[in-house]
């Protein structure tokens, strides 16, 4: 009975928090945003109720964090291998990209 109680009084206080808070699709940008400048106070706790009753956006968070990483770690796998300047196409080979990306006159 206490746990019926509970789970009702928890969901009531979750559908309340989503009614008044922002709604995923507004909070989307601001998880992104959070990721390279630092947020307000008034964007922090915001974000952080809505990140309290919403498991999704905590999934998007999380799926935004592991890109980040993973591009930053491929960025730098790829600086590290390359040479400071890279092969340069040859005269003739620079004739034929150009020729090829023109567009035909009308």
């Amino acid at each position: 009975m206490a746990l019926r109680l509970y789970d009702k009084a928890r969901q009531a206080v979750r559908q309340r928090l989503l009614r008044h808070l922002l709604s995923c699709k507004e909070l989307a940008p601001l998880l992104s945003q959070s990721l390279e400048r630092a947020l307000t106070l008034r964007e922090r706790v915001r974000l952080r109720l809505h990140l309290l009753v919403c498991v999704w956006c905590v999934r998007y968070l999380a799926q935004l964090r592991i890109m980040r990483a993973s591009l930053r770690a491929r960025a730098a796998r790829v600086a590290d291998d390359t040479p400071a300047a890279g092969p340069a196409l040859s005269l003739a080979a620079r004739t034929r990209l150009k020729s090829s990306l023109q567009l035909p006159e009308r």
